[in-house]
């Protein structure tokens, strides 16, 4: 399965004022400050983009400095400037001084970063490089991450939550009216019901319907490649939604001598084909069908094209019941 990926934010695109801006906009959250100030917005920043003060338990002041540089790579020269450049014009040292810089930086310069600047007087030195930036408004500022790059993890989100709410009232409707409402008359029945899985459902069939198919009740499959339609049998509800049967085919598998062996022969065997059909993929159902078909249609969105299946499966009938075959037994041609 393809999995759609976002690319790496690219801080460097943002104009340097914006760029601080934004690690104001973190910094802001990280603590409950007693000060907070900007420096870098009108330049002749001393080295100190924004300064914060945090008050202690102890009622004593930690103080906080961070450096912002909109680099796009950076050499080991420049980074002891950055450290000279902050002596020069400046005679307090933070607590804690924090560089926050928008590209990548090897081990070895970020070793070096903090050893020159701890042989200068710093007591204690941190780096964000570009990946810790994205880390921290990825995990934790997702809002930071639509308002600076347009990107709405949070949209994204409300799908999600949307779509497992909606899944699970349509689990509910299906179980309501597909399953036949009264009990087990007996054990016999009960154990029916366990080994033969479609005997616990009113109907016996359903109509599988394209939502993109305007052609109904015709099925031009020879003119356009494409079948709209086509009926199946229940088998069962599984976890993510109902599975049908589209047919019946001979299919090879391995039969093991024994629990615990590793030697296997290889059988033939008469299997249904099960279709894995998601509750994702059933936009609707009409129970009661139409004068054409008088049982119930799916209408689903034919993800695969001609079918809505997540998966094809197997099952075979054994002298106990019906039981789905491990896809690890199947031999794929």
């Amino acid at each position: 399965m393809v999995t759609k990926t976002i690319n790496q934010l690219h801080f460097e695109d943002l104009d340097p004022i914006r760029f601080e801006e934004l690690i104001l906009s973190i910094v802001y959250r990280m603590r409950r400050w007693l000060k907070l100030d900007h420096l870098g917005k009108k330049g002749s920043d001393d080295g100190i983009d924004i300064r914060a003060v945090e008050e202690l338990e102890n009622g004593k002041n930690k103080t906080y400095y961070f450096q912002c540089k909109r680099y796009s790579k950076i050499t080991k020269a420049q980074l002891h400037k950055i450290i000279d450049d902050f002596l020069d014009k400046n005679t307090e040292i933070p607590d804690l001084y924090t560089l926050v810089i928008s590209c990548p930086l090897s081990k070895k310069q970020i070793d070096d970063f903090e050893e020159y600047a701890k042989n200068n007087g710093f007591m204690t030195v941190s780096i964000w490089t570009n990946s810790i930036i994205e880390c921290k408004l990825y995990a934790e500022y997702q809002d930071l991450l639509f308002a600076y790059f347009g990107i709405n993890l949070t949209e994204k989100r409300n799908k999600k939550v949307n779509s497992i709410r909606r899944n699970i009232t349509l689990k509910k409707r299906m179980h309501n009216d597909f399953l036949k409402a009264y009990g087990c008359k007996d054990r016999d029945e009960l154990n029916e019901r366990l080994h033969s899985p479609m005997r616990k459902f009113n109907e016996s069939e359903v109509l599988i319907r394209s939502i993109d198919d305007t052609d109904y009740p015709e099925n031009a499959l020879l003119e356009k490649d494409f079948m709209g339609y086509f009926k199946a049998e229940v088998y069962n509800f599984y976890h993510n939604g109902l599975q049908v049967i589209i047919g019946v085919k001979d299919i090879r598998v391995k039969q093991y001598e024994g629990l615990d062996g590793d030697k296997f022969t290889i059988e033939t065997i008469r299997v249904a084909e099960i279709g894995y059909l998601p509750f994702d993929n059933i936009i609707d159902y009409d129970y009661n069908g139409d004068e054409y078909y008088m049982y119930p249609h799916l209408y689903c969105d034919f993800v695969n094209r001609n079918d809505p299946f997540e998966k094809i499966g197997y099952a075979c009938e054994q002298s106990y019941g019906w039981t789905i075959i491990d896809d690890d037994l199947v031999i794929r041609e």
